[in-house]
């Protein structure tokens, strides 16, 4: 079958199927309401039960040595990947039915779900968490893509990797496997789902079934994925038409138009998902059916015509009475209730916008944690410039982020093999910008003459001498600048040793990842990875009174979205220029379309 009659089949299976897709739809929105608490408590739980405030980078050895600790977090894993399973596999169980002319019921579907997840048992369970929350959502391929929000790799990762020589093609690379490997294992859920068996037989099925056929899915996939990018485009401009109407002629009622346009927008990103989701399926479906391997492990293209599907209208499509008003009365009061959530949420005004903290000064005007880089972030109006310091094999302090020149000066020697004059004098290149290694002190001198706060951040090389802390303390009393200045660290023995030396010093915490968050701990702020800072972290930390800080945010609609929300304190950022004046833009805003923009960005954020 070629691939667009493959396309065309398999979106008039998804029409004709919509009745028993809507329910599926209904047990994936239910099935997430319901899962997200439980999981973040017993991730609250894990972290209890280890003694620690949160599950971080710092204390993961020891969550995994605390037994109630793991135990609790197989329970996590059991229920994220039973829950998977079931978003992803409910479709795809709806059209293997279709395709072998079974019955398509709701009970059917569970029951094949059933079969399916005991081929969740350990090991296996792990083996299809690591493709269903990892490398699905890294390739963005498959019905789980959509359903499954898992891991992304870090900006701040990104935009490491990409300094170094060679690093786009590394990164570039990295994209390439991902999506190979996602087109490999494509059929994984479909095979798990009709075959019952384990989570590794099915990726062997799949990635037999997929050989020379990687074309033909791509050419597949991405009109599907292209179609419901131009219908969520679509929807979210026509969304912001009356509103933008409503904030000229009638200012009073534009939340409220507001509020049920993005509730119409939120029930079209479900809907849309899900008429995706069950589409790809038949794809998955049809071709894992062509494509299965035979008994000898080739492949054997099978033929037979495809099995009627039910016509619509049929009892598997349209629910009874009396369940059909139940449905109609809850869809009417969930919709009611969304839009007075949407309207309070659009009407909420931001009463003070995050400050901008030009992470390294800035780096387009000048090499990184270099003067001129400071004198160009402070020429912008940025309210704080974020700088590294290392330790000199002498004592003597540094500017300075890596632990070897090779980056920056073409040098593989170890910044704590240098001494401070040899640092101080090896000139360094970045994005044809060229500077000196600058002392902290001279850097300190310079940011006081701009009258320009700093915050600084203590690395570690490994060779440190236990006069690091009490030297940077003393130079930043012996500058006048204790009270003013910002001192973070990613290592919590360091942030706790400038606070016991210096009260009158503002500390916090680098945070990378945190999950789990019970309490956070006793600093005045902490400064925590963007893809890690959720609504728990911000309720918390507020509670206590700790300020928040969220880096490394550089794209234009990432600095655009947490300076409107107006939840942190201050945005870490590599693009100062363009963070001043997103803040500007968003600080002259006027209206309710501007925020209703936001939220429907965040919507049809999948």
């Amino acid at each position: 079958m070629s691939p667009w009659a493959l396309l065309r089949d398999a979106t008039r299976r998804s029409y004709v199927l919509r009745g028993v897709t809507v329910r599926v739809l209904v047990l994936a929105v239910v099935l997430s309401a319901v899962t997200v608490p439980v999981v973040s408590w017993l991730a609250r739980a894990s972290a209890a039960a280890a003694g620690v405030q949160a599950l971080t980078h710092q204390n993961v050895v020891h969550v995994l040595t605390t037994p109630l600790s793991v135990l609790l977090l197989v329970v996590l894993a059991v229920v994220v990947g039973v829950v998977v399973l079931v978003r992803h596999g409910a479709f795809v169980a709806v059209a293997w039915r279709a395709d072998q002319g079974e019955p398509v019921t709701l009970r059917g579907v569970l029951r094949d779900l059933g079969r399916a997840a005991r081929g969740l048992r350990s090991p296996q369970l792990a083996l299809f968490l690591v493709y269903a929350v990892v490398l699905v959502p890294l390739g963005g391929l498959g019905t789980a893509a959509l359903l499954v929000r898992g891991v992304a790799i870090p900006d701040f990762v990104i935009a490491e990797l990409l300094k170094f020589r060679g690093g786009l093609l590394v990164y570039v690379a990295f994209l390439v496997a991902v999506l190979w490997a996602n087109l490999r294992l494509v059929l994984t859920t479909t095979f798990l789902v009709e075959d019952g068996g384990t989570v590794a037989a099915a990726m062997r099925a799949s990635w037999r079934a997929t050989r020379r056929a990687t074309l033909r899915l791509l050419v597949v996939l991405v009109p599907v994925g292209l179609v419901a990018l131009v219908v969520a485009g679509a929807a979210a401009a026509l969304v912001l038409v009356p509103v933008r109407i409503a904030d000229a002629r009638a200012p009073g009622a534009a939340a409220v138009v507001a509020g049920v346009g993005l509730a119409v927008v939120q029930m079209l990103a479900v809907v849309l998902a899900g008429a995706v989701a069950a589409t790809v399926a038949h794809v998955l479906v049809a071709v894992a059916r062509e494509r299965r391997p035979g008994r000898a492990g080739s492949e054997e293209a099978v033929t037979t015509p495809l099995v009627p599907v039910p016509a619509a209208g049929g009892p598997a499509v349209v629910p009874p009475g009396p369940t059909r008003a139940l449905l109609v009365a809850g869809a009417v009061l969930g919709a009611l209730a969304l839009v007075a959530t949407n309207t309070l949420a659009v009407s909420r005004v931001t009463e003070h916008l995050p400050g901008v903290v030009a992470h390294r000064g800035h780096p387009a005007a000048g090499v990184e944690n270099s003067i001129p880089s400071l004198e160009a972030a402070a020429a912008l109006g940025v309210d704080y410039v974020e700088l590294d310091v290392l330790q000199a094999s002498d004592g003597g302090l540094v500017v300075f982020h890596d632990t070897t020149l090779r980056r920056l000066a073409g040098s593989g020697r170890a910044v704590g093999d240098l001494t401070l004059d040899e640092l101080t004098a090896t000139t360094i290149r970045q994005g044809g910008h060229e500077a000196t290694i600058p002392s902290l002190r001279d850097f300190v001198r310079r940011a006081k003459e701009l009258d320009q706060p700093l915050l600084v951040e203590l690395k570690l090389h490994g060779g440190e001498t236990a006069s690091y802390v009490p030297d940077v303390v003393a130079l930043l009393r012996e500058e006048g600048v204790a009270d003013d200045y910002l001192v973070q660290a990613i290592y919590p023995e360091l942030a706790d040793a400038v606070n016991a030396a210096a009260p009158e010093i503002e500390v916090g915490y680098v945070v990378p990842l945190v999950r789990g968050v019970r309490e956070v701990p006793d600093v005045d702020f902490l400064a925590v990875e963007q893809s890690s800072l959720g609504d728990r972290t911000r309720a918390v930390a507020r509670a206590a009174g700790v300020d928040l800080l969220v880096w490394t945010v550089n794209d234009t609609a990432g600095l655009r979205a947490v300076l409107r929300a107006g939840d942190v304190d201050a945005v870490i950022t590599s693009a100062p220029e363009t963070a001043v004046r997103v803040r500007g833009e968003v600080e002259a805003e006027t209206g309710v379309a501007p925020r209703l923009e936001h939220q429907v960005r965040e919507a049809l954020r999948w």
